[in-house]
């Protein structure tokens, strides 16, 4: 279980990492309004450029975020599902009905 713990904080490290320095470079690159306002072809400047792959960045390192989380806990997830005992599915899932 503590293999498991320092997993997940060691992911949540990474991605915290990962997001944290390209958003602190946005703001300290936001405060000169030269810089970002750099064209870098035709309408496009520095500024837009930065914000996009700061968005792509992000998607990403969430993606990869989710599938190491993931990879991280099926074997945990797995192990317990075989200690458990079998029970039908049908009758459990009439158990957890709500009524409106």
């Amino acid at each position: 279980m503590d293999r498991l713990r320092e997993t997940a904080h060691s992911a949540q490290r990474t991605f915290l990492v990962m997001n944290a320095v390209p958003f602190s470079v946005g703001i300290v690159l936001s405060c000169f309004t030269d810089v970002p306002a750099a064209t870098v072809s035709g309408n496009l400047t520095l500024g837009m450029v930065w914000g996009i792959l700061q968005c792509a960045l992000f998607v990403a390192s969430a993606w990869l975020y989710e599938m190491r989380s993931t990879r991280s806990s099926d074997p945990v997830e797995l192990s317990l599902e075989s200690d458990a005992p079998h029970t039908d599915v049908s009758g459990a899932a009439a158990a957890h009905r709500t009524r409106w």
